[in-house]
């Protein structure tokens, strides 16, 4: 649980998951639209991954991404709507 809390601790890292909400992306639509370098971004999608929040298959040389729960768009939600409190 610890994993996800720390994952979740990262504005960029929600704003992955929230591009994620549609269903899967590819990783270099994600770069596109999230002015990181290449390698912040693979790092923050890393730790993502080992949180179980999303997952990644590969497509030739694209790399897809996926949440693995759109549960924790919930979640998200709900966070946000404490800190207007």
């Amino acid at each position: 649980m610890e994993k996800i809390f720390k994952a979740l601790s990262c504005s960029w890292r929600i704003e992955i998951l929230r591009l994620l909400k549609n269903g899967e992306v590819c990783q270099c639509e994600i770069i596109k639209q999230i002015p990181l370098d290449v390698t912040t971004l693979s790092r923050h999608i890393k730790i993502l991954k080992e949180a179980s929040l999303i997952l990644e298959r590969r497509d030739g040389t694209k790399k897809l991404l996926r949440l693995r729960d759109k549960r924790i768009l919930d979640i998200l939600k709900i966070a946000e709507e404490l800190s207007k409190q």
